[in-house]
């Protein structure tokens, strides 16, 4: 064989080899690209899934609600009982913690009652309310009905910081019977039904009377959501 024939043999059988060790490399590559992107999604979703819930957004209509909660109750201070509802809110989930209702004499034993059945049970500890509002107010009837929400963050039992939104719901009512079908506000001297919640004067006797407020708010429902 003639060397030309042999020196172009050597050098097609290295341009093959030369071709398959390119092939090979770039074929390298691709894989580990794409390797590389599959454990990069892999960490974000493991990150993402790590990463504490951020605190639930609220419904507030405090601006629109609150003018007519004083026109009813001149007396109603709203940083005070944005504490009440912040103190509502931790006891809702400190209850489901210590596996027992811990609301007292400001909510309705009828709440009580359906409450004791369906304690939050994944409530470990780090309890904290970070913000609350008022959510709306009905002052139609005699029955004066308002509604809060309440941002609230707890470490479960599994040590995962959750974070949920609390409806809590507030009758003005009497002292002695809040549970009553039909919450009003009476005379105290005639026992007549008053025009307005907020009515300091009875339009039937004529007694001047401190205004129903002072009867306080009961805590009628609190649920999640």
């Amino acid at each position: 064989m003639e060397w030309w024939m042999i020196a172009l043999l050597i050098g097609g059988g290295a341009l093959i080899l030369l071709g398959g060790f390119m092939g090979i490399r770039r074929a390298t590559r691709q894989w580990r690209e794409r390797i590389g992107f599959i454990k990069n999604a892999l960490d974000e979703a493991i990150a993402a899934d790590k990463e504490p819930e951020k605190p639930r957004s609220l419904s507030s209509l405090e601006s629109v609600a609150l003018p007519k909660i004083l026109k009813d109750f001149p007396e109603f201070n709203p940083r005070i009982f944005a504490e009440r509802v912040r103190r509502d809110a931790r006891t809702y989930y400190e209850s489901g913690m210590k596996g027992k209702v811990l609301f007292t004499d400001d909510a309705t034993e009828t709440f009580k009652d359906a409450f004791a059945d369906r304690l939050p049970d994944d409530v470990k500890d780090g309890i904290n309310v970070h913000r609350v509002t008022i959510a709306g107010y009905d002052g139609s009837t005699r029955k004066k009905v308002l509604t809060c929400q309440a941002a609230v963050g707890y470490q479960d039992k599994t040590d995962t910081l959750r974070e949920r939104r609390l409806t809590l719901t507030y009758i003005a009512g009497y002292a002695d019977d809040p549970d009553s079908p039909i919450v009003g506000f009476n005379c105290p001297n005639c026992g007549a039904p008053l025009p307005a919640a907020g009515a300091r004067v009875c339009v039937y006797c004529g007694t001047a009377f401190s205004a129903p407020v002072s009867l306080g708010w009961m805590l009628t429902d609190a649920q999640e959501g």
